[in-house]
C-alpha cells in the first residue's frame, strides 16, 4: 500500500498536466511512458485514445478513465490586447453562471496552449469601482463579460505572444494538499488515471480474473467522443469507467440528491443518466463487502460519463467513481482514504473469479 505523501505526489504528477478536450496529447504521451513497462502491448488510435492490453484470461474487461480536462477555448482578440473566450464543453447552455455545470472562472490563474507554447495570464471580468449600476444589477453574466488579461496594450502584442483563435485555455493552480483532502484542477479525471496507474503496479497478472484492457480515453467532456470509439473497437464484453463523483457534504448539498461524502470510501453508481449493468454494478458491490472495503452507492440523476458510451455499444458497463467536492472548478477536491480504497476494491475485483 502506498503512503499517503506517495500518493498526493503521484496524484499531482497527472492533475497539473494541460490536458484540454482535443489537446490532450501531453497527457497521453505521459500515460505511455508511466505505463508502458507494465503491459503487453500499448498503441494510440487516430482519436488519441491509448489502449494497453495488460494481460489475464477470462471474459474481455475495459478499464477507463478520461484524460481530458474543463475547457476554454479563445473567440475573440481585441484591439485593447485583451483575449475573449467561449466554453470548450459541449454545453446546452453558453452563458456562465453560478449555477451552470462549468464553475466562473474570474480571478483564477489561466494558461492558454498555445502552437508555440504555454501561456500564463488570468480570468479576469470588470469589477468593484468602474462598474455601471446596469452591470452591478446584472444577475445572469455572459461569455462577453468574462476575459484573459495576458499582460498585453495591443492584438498585435497578443498575437507576438503566439495567441491565435481557437487556442484552448484551461486553470492552472497547483494541486495542494490539506491533510488528507486533496484540491486543485483536473482531478476529474486524472485521479482516474493514477488509480490505474497504480493498478498496473499492484495487480497480479497470475490472479487476473479477466483479460484486461486499460483506455484512457480523450475528449469526454465534449460528447464521450473516446469512448464511443473505444467502445466500438476494443472488443469489450464488459466495461468499468473510472471517474470524479459526487458528494452531499458540503453546504447547501440535499443529501437526497447526492449522498456519498468525502473520506467514506468510492462510489458505485447504479444509475444517473444511463443505467448500468446491474450483475456487474452488483458483483463489485459483493467484492467490497466480502473485503470489508467501505463503498458508497449511489444514484445521480444529473451526471454522466464514459460509461454511458459503453452501454449504447452493448457493453455490460458499470461506474466506479472517486468522491469529489466542487466539480468542474479549479479547486476540485478528493480524499486520499477514497483513492487509496478504490485501488484496493478495484484490484480485488480484477483478481477474483466470480
Amino acid at each position: 500500500m502506498m503512503t499517503t505523501t506517495n500518493l498526493f505526489e503521484l496524484i499531482k504528477s497527472y492533475t497539473e498536466l494541460p490536458g484540454p478536450g482535443g489537446d490532450e496529447w501531453i497527457v497521453q504521451d505521459f500515460v505511455q511512458k508511466r505505463w508502458r513497462p507494465h503491459v503487453q502491448t500499448m498503441t494510440q488510435t487516430p482519436v488519441g485514445n491509448v489502449i494497453a492490453h495488460v494481460g489475464g484470461e477470462g471474459p474481455r474487461l475495459m478499464l477507463a478513465a478520461h484524460a481530458d480536462e474543463i475547457c476554454f477555448v479563445v473567440k475573440y482578440i481585441d484591439d485593447n490586447g485583451f483575449v475573449w473566450i467561449a466554453s470548450g464543453q459541449r454545453d446546452p447552455e453558453q452563458r456562465p453562471t453560478l449555477r451552470s455545470s462549468v464553475f466562473l472562472p474570474w480571478g483564477h490563474p489561466a494558461l492558454i496552449l498555445t502552437e508555440a507554447g504555454p501561456v500564463e495570464c488570468i480570468f479576469a471580468t470588470l469589477t468593484g469601482h468602474v462598474l455601471t449600476p446596469a452591470q452591478r444589477a446584472m444577475s445572469q453574466p455572459t461569455w462577453n463579460d468574462i476575459f484573459l488579461d495576458v499582460g498585453a496594450s495591443s492584438r498585435a502584442e497578443v498575437e507576438d505572444q503566439g495567441i491565435q483563435i481557437g487556442d484552448r485555455v484551461i486553470w492552472n493552480p497547483p494541486t495542494r494538499r490539506m491533510g488528507d483532502f486533496v484540491y486543485g484542477k483536473a482531478m476529474d479525471d486524472r485521479v482516474g488515471l493514477a488509480i490505474m496507474e497504480r493498478l498496473l503496479v499492484e495487480v497480479d497478472r497470475e490472479r487476473l480474473a479477466y483479460e484486461l484492457l486499460f483506455v484512457s480515453t480523450v475528449q469526454e467532456e465534449i460528447g464521450l467522443v473516446g469512448a464511443e470509439s473505444a467502445a466500438a473497437a476494443a472488443g469489450c464484453e464488459l466495461a468499468i469507467a473510472l471517474d470524479v463523483g459526487l458528494v452531499g457534504d458540503a453546504p447547501g448539498v440535499d443529501p437526497r440528491d447526492a449522498s456519498p461524502r468525502l473520506g467514506g470510501g468510492p462510489t458505485i453508481v447504479h444509475k444517473d443518466l444511463s443505467n448500468y449493468s446491474r450483475p456487474l454494478t452488483r458483483a463489485l458491490m459483493k467484492t467490497a463487502k466480502e473485503a470489508a472495503i467501505p463503498v458508497q452507492p449511489a444514484v445521480f440523476a444529473f451526471y454522466g460519463s464514459d460509461a454511458s458510451a459503453f452501454t449504447r455499444h452493448g457493453l455490460q458497463a458499470a461506474l466506479v467513481v472517486a468522491p469529489t467536492r466542487y466539480t468542474h472548478s479549479p479547486f476540485e477536491m478528493v480524499h486520499l482514504t477514497d483513492v487509496e480504497l478504490t485501488v484496493q476494491l478495484l484490484k480485488r475485483f480484477l483478481e477474483t473469479r466470480s
